[in-house]
């Protein structure tokens, strides 16, 4: 990327590419999660939200993809497992696009808990519930694979269903939130039917599982988000309450009147690969 860079820049894939200055913007994203990471890790903050761009949950090991250039939250967790000392990461992901990098990252290693929503099918084109791992990350990666027009209440039941036991039987002891806001129903290049309130309580929800095991400790980075308003305010509202979990939540733009599809059947199958 760096000698890219130098040359000035040039279009690596389809939706990626990189400018004389892409590779520092994206470097500085990077350190500015570290940095939240390092504050919480070592006590002086409860929380923190890396607000920064590009997002990161697209890049693959070696090579940038969709948007991505480094894979923000895989480097913030190799560091605070390097630096900190932590064993045992819980990363959810909840951007309507699957988090194909932050999978690969971390497919054969059981030290990393990787939950990830996502509309399918959609691009990508991973994600799938049979995605599970390999090796001794098998049974690690857990793939929530959502139709389009999926809302509010049945994704909410759906990660309340899977994501208490999961994180029971892990334990983590820092969790990472890959805050992707594509997910809202009014993004041009998502499907899914959430709302700025919806995804709130899935922050909520993370929120109590970094409570109940990890010492309240919870590192969001954002991902994607490409409507400037339904972005904004969900931005906001996760700022209110990871400051105040009892914080009224704002939701200017409200929720589509459609309910959207039951989920019921995907969380019994996700409940049966996972053994829940």
């Amino acid at each position: 990327l760096e000698d890219v860079a130098v040359a000035g820049g040039v279009r690596l894939d389809p939706d990626t590419y990189c400018t004389a200055d892409s590779v520092g913007v994206a470097q500085r994203a990077v350190g500015g999660l570290l940095s939240v990471t390092d504050a919480v890790l070592e006590g002086r903050a409860t929380n923190g939200f890396a607000l920064t761009r590009p997002p990161g949950h697209h890049a693959r090991p070696f090579a940038p993809m969709g948007f991505c250039l480094y894979s923000n939250v895989a480097l913030a967790i190799r560091h605070a497992q390097a630096i900190h000392g932590v064993e045992r990461v819980l990363v959810v992901d909840f951007d309507v696009h699957h988090g194909n990098g932050t999978q690969e990252a971390f497919y054969d290693d059981p030290s990393v808990l990787v939950v990830t929503s996502q509309q399918v099918p959609l691009w990508p084109g991973t994600g799938g519930i049979t995605e599970t791992g390999v090796g001794a990350g098998a049974g690690f990666t857990v793939n929530l694979p959502l139709l389009a027009g999926a809302a509010d209440a049945a994704v909410l039941r759906l990660y309340q269903r899977v994501l208490p036991p999961l994180a029971q039987r892990f334990r983590p002891e820092v969790v990472f939130l890959s805050a992707g806001y594509d997910a809202h129903h009014l993004d041009p290049i998502g499907g899914l039917g959430l709302s700025v309130k919806g995804l709130t309580d899935l922050t909520l929800l993370v929120m109590e599982m970094a409570a109940t095991y990890a010492d309240e400790r919870l590192l969001v980075t954002l991902e994607g988000g490409y409507h400037t308003g339904a972005l904004a305010a969900c931005v906001a509202s996760a700022f209110r309450v990871l400051r105040d979990p009892t914080a009224t939540i704002h939701d200017p733009f409200g929720a589509p009147d459609a309910e959207g599809p039951s989920l019921h059947g995907l969380a019994d199958a996700v409940c049966a690969v996972h053994a829940l």
